[in-house]
């Protein structure tokens, strides 16, 4: 890489105030329904007092009661318009200006504006029908919300947002469908509120209306993700089983039909205050055993099991084994518990003769069949969830968890034998033991027969509540790191992969072999892709290796096989040949960076447009220098030792890092198929150093690509220049036709308006590409390669789905510095203001 140059002064930047004043006025151009649903439901708020009283707006709200009854029929427009609290004022703002904007997009402004008032006004009017039906069951009466007015801004929003997703692409459609009905489905289910179930009627008809509407549109299927799409829907239901319960606690016990299964959850131990009642030999003193068995570390151990799921839900989205193990084993539990205690008579129902059959119906489908359903099916579809850890990572999380146990056993044990005072009554051993036992178990997993006694304060009560906590603190740490030590491909050397590359390969496609990349290959040995894997984002590096006509079937292969390992797929430095095909399998794409290349046939350096390559080049054969082919392998060891010296030298003056991924180091100078040119002074001493990467065509060597460049610092002006010219010369006398000065990462094609792309990665990208330049002068090199005059050929990273972007842009901060301290972001960032100033 050759010196860096001081960077161009920067036009005067924009003001803050100013630049925000912008994008508001864009904002509000793109979006003016959103903005002034917005600006309608603050102004609603305020008139009617909702911000301050949330008792004082019920009034505008719709029901059965409220609308029909009483006959305020202006509700029906009111209660889409004013919130019931302020929190729902701020949500529906919220909602407002991001999720209605998207769906305005989508939808056009006029047409949004139609179905918020037509959706909105029908799910409310669906929503009514449905309350007051299911208030015509006596069955139902104790698990449908009580006639309260609803008054809920986001039930249109709800409506118009399930409407839009008929026009969103594939990804974006199913993605809103699942995760809004999701949530939407929730609610209904386990909070159980009127306005749950209004914004569900308004989403299931703002759905169907979008399908109506979007008649005759090419749906057509972003990528072939069948497993993807399994396991999103799987972790997503377990995700719902998983939380529902936890919405029905937080919103005072839900009233919901599936939110009795919350009964199962509670902090209270019923069965030490049952046998407190029946046992005592004085007056049980209720209050002090609620007081053992409530407060923050029963609460937390009681809703274990469903914390378990949420964490479980977050690997099966990923194909963890470990997950689907943890997932199948709590539903499972969970479903079997209340079998038992129906079988021992510990929970004894008698449905059909309280008039309260329906609601043991739910009780039992909430309980007993849909985690049982979930099991079966995750157990259906277990070849799905093969992301196995390592054999290491599994025997040290198990030891992890069994010495916790043990430790945390033990220790409760010894506090609560040493604090015996602090019983009750007279504690034996094997009291001690089952209270010991019993305390890692959530309430609703013990069984009868634990013992009676509870330690009323001190450290044995903190132990008594706390203890069970810590452990499955333990066991979540364990199982969220047991997902991040998955088994990696083993690199199989690159025996195959050059071979493949010997047929035909492309100016990039050499950087496949470096160390750190592995490779991905066909069914049939003929395709193959060089990805670098870090954290779970697979860089796949240049074009992949594909006999023509191949390319889709490589692209499809490697993202499935990404998919089947719970990786992001990401193909980085590729060219538009490759990008065209990704494109067509509705990928998206931002540029990151440019190729520069030297078509050698008739290549001459004749002409005034030559004067600043010709002039280094004749200076410098007139002053003695020349041009030295080798390979690593043939330097004499003072020629090597002066090659590390000069790398020394650069990488000394930069007090940073050296970058990897697709910049090359000495480690890569070392492969014999690299070859060098030194530029070699009349007293054989070295003052410059370049190495040349082969690509094939047919078997054939038909070009070279630049890689590695390094100067003396105090060395003559213009070694570069000569080096290159030399190698253009003498490389097409021995009939390569391509020479290719490799890439510029983050530069921009100077053919192109930088302007033109919005993506924030690429705003992002250019902010990367500042702070680096004043450390590693990417822009100056860029520069210094147009002398050559070459054609540009722009690189893009090729990406599926844009929620993944974070992810993607921190995997390639880090692949291209991957020894980097917190010190050296430290020095990269004060370079890089040193640099602006």
């Amino acid at each position: 890489m050759s010196e860096s140059t001081p960077p161009a002064p920067e036009a005067p930047a924009p003001s803050r105030l100013r630049a925000v004043a912008v994008f508001l006025r864009a904002f509000l151009a793109r979006n003016p329904v959103a903005v002034a649903t917005a600006v309608v439901v603050l102004t609603a708020a305020a008139l009617t007092g909702a911000l301050w009283n949330d008792d004082g707006a019920l009034v505008w709200g719709a029901g059965p009661l409220a609308t029909f009854a009483n006959g305020r029929w202006w509700t029906l427009l009111t209660a889409l318009v004013v919130p019931d609290s302020a929190v729902d004022a701020v949500l529906s703002v919220l909602l407002a200006l991001t999720v209605l904007a998207a769906a305005e997009r989508l939808l056009g402004s006029r047409r949004t504006a139609v179905l918020l008032g037509a959706v909105g006004l029908g799910g409310l009017l669906v929503g009514i029908g449905l309350h007051a039906a299911a208030w015509t069951l006596t069955d139902l009466r104790p698990v449908v919300a009580a006639e309260v007015p609803v008054l809920d801004p986001t039930t249109p929003i709800a409506g118009v947002v399930m409407a839009g997703t008929a026009f969103a692409t594939t990804l974006w459609r199913r993605r809103l469908r699942l995760v809004g009905f999701a949530l939407l489905g929730l609610f209904a289910l386990y909070a159980g509120d009127a306005d749950s179930w209004y914004r569900l009627a308004a989403a299931v008809l703002g759905l169907v209306v979008g399908v109506v509407l979007a008649r005759g549109r090419d749906h057509r299927s972003w990528h072939r993700s069948s497993t993807r799409e399994t396991r999103t829907l799987l972790a997503l239901l377990v995700a719902v089983v998983g939380s529902g319960p936890l919405v029905a606690l937080l919103s005072g016990g839900g009233r919901g039909p599936l939110s009795l299964v919350v009964d199962a959850y509670t902090q209270y131990d019923d069965e030490l205050l049952a046998q407190c009642g029946r046992i005592s030999a004085s007056v049980c003193d209720e209050q002090v055993a609620l007081l053992m068995t409530r407060g923050a570390g029963p609460a937390l151990l009681a809703v274990v099991p469903l914390v378990l799921l949420l964490v479980a839900a977050w690997g099966l989205r990923q194909g963890r084994r470990s997950a689907w193990i943890v997932a199948v084993v709590v539903l499972v539990a969970s479903a079997v518990l209340p079998i038992v205690s129906l079988l021992d008579g510990r929970l004894r129902i008698d449905p059909w003769v309280d008039g309260s059959g329906a609601e043991y119906v739910l009780w039992a489908l909430a309980s007993i069949v849909i985690p049982l359903m979930l099991a079966a099916a995750l157990i259906v579809a277990r070849a799905r969830f093969s992301v196995r850890a390592t054999r290491r990572a599994a025997r040290v999380a198990a030891a992890v968890i069994s010495l916790a146990f043990l430790a945390c056993a033990t220790t409760l044990f010894v506090v609560e034998a040493v604090g015996k005072r602090a019983f009750d009554r007279d504690v034996s051993v094997l009291d001690l033991l089952g209270l010991t036992l019993r305390r890692f178990l959530p309430p609703a997993f013990t069984h009868p027969g634990g013992s009676t006694a509870f330690p009323h304060s001190g450290p044995a009560l903190f132990a008594y509540q706390w203890v069970g906590v810590l452990f499955w603190a333990i066991v979540l740490t364990a199982l969220l790191w047991l997902y991040r030590r998955i088994q990696r491909p083993d690199p199989d050397g690159d025996g195959l992969y050059r071979t493949l590359l010997r047929r035909r390969s492309d100016t990039l496609g050499f950087l496949g072999t470096w160390e750190g990349n592995l490779h991905w290959y066909s069914a049939d040995r003929e395709c193959a892709v060089a990805y670098r894997l870090v954290g779970d984002v697979a860089l796949a590096v240049a074009d992949p290796l594909a006999p023509e006509g191949r390319r889709p079937d490589a692209l499809r292969g490697f993202t499935d096989f990404c998919v089947e390992q719970g990786w992001i797929p990401a193909f980085y430095s590729v060219h538009s040949d490759t990008l065209d095909d990704l494109v067509a399998l509705g990928w998206r794409h931002v540029p990151v960076g440019v190729e520069t290349v030297m078509d050698l046939p008739g290549l001459t350096f004749a002409g005034k447009t030559w004067q600043k390559v010709r002039q280094p080049l004749t200076r410098a054969e007139r002053e003695g220098y020349t041009a030295v082919w080798s390979r690593w392998h043939e330097l004499t060891v003072a020629q090597a030792s002066q090659v590390l010296a000069i790398d020394e030298e650069w990488v000394a003056d930069r007090a940073l890092p050296e970058m990897g991924f697709t910049l090359g180091s000495l480690d890569e100078l070392r492969d014999r198929d690299v070859r060098l040119l030194l530029a070699v002074g009349p007293d054989d001493r070295i003052e410059a150093v370049t190495s040349w990467m082969p690509s094939w065509t047919d078997g054939e060597i038909t070009g070279w690509t630049l890689d590695f460049m390094r100067r003396r610092t105090e060395g003559p002006n213009g070694m570069m220049e000569f080096l290159i010219a030399k190698a253009a010369l003498e490389l097409q006398a021995e009939g390569a036709t391509v020479l290719s000065l490799s890439g510029a990462p983050l530069a921009d094609d100077p053919g192109e308006s930088p302007d033109g792309d919005p993506a924030p990665l690429r705003a992002l990208l250019r902010w990367l590409a500042e702070v680096l330049e004043p450390a590693y002068g990417f822009a100056s090199l860029f520069r210094f390669k147009g002398k050559f005059r070459p054609r540009y050929r722009p690189l893009a990273l090729a990406y599926r789905d844009p929620l993944q972007l974070p992810g993607i842009g921190a995997a390639v901060g880090r692949a291209y510095l991957p020894d980097a301290s917190r010190r050296d972001m430290v020095t990269l960032a004060r370079t890089a203001w040193e640099g602006r100033r």
